[in-house]
């Protein structure tokens, strides 16, 4: 065979073979193009939709705080009417509490002391 004919037809099929694919990524260069700007417009409409997620759940966290301080401040005025009305003043003006309670003569304590139990008397 003559050489210069085998170098022809191999150049030959490997242009047209070239050509070919060149033709195949240029397609798969603008398909690759289509899907990035794709993933691009995703990854937006995803990031905004995360900051208003963010957004709402900081609303709702601030309205909790209100709520949490407003329920403190309800505790404490509730402490202090508790203690208003467990004082010795508001039990020694309570008339019938006075007629209920008996006045001792001679009372025994208890005194527990590192675990050692006694009873002694006035």
């Amino acid at each position: 065979m003559n050489p210069r004919l085998v170098m022809n037809r191999k150049t030959q099929s490997f242009y047209a073979a070239r050509k070919r694919n060149q033709e195949q990524l240029q397609f798969g260069y603008q398909s690759t193009y289509m899907i990035l700007l794709g993933c691009i417009a995703f990854l937006l409409i995803y990031y905004v939709w995360i900051l208003n997620a963010n957004a709402t759940q900081w609303f709702a966290i601030r309205d909790l705080e209100n709520v949490q301080k407003e329920l403190k401040v309800e505790l404490e005025r509730l402490d202090v009417k508790i203690a208003e009305i467990e004082s010795s003043d508001a039990i020694g003006s309570d008339n019938e509490l006075q007629q209920i309670m008996e006045d001792y003569e001679d009372p025994n304590y208890l005194v527990i002391k590192e675990n050692v139990q006694y009873v002694y008397s006035r």
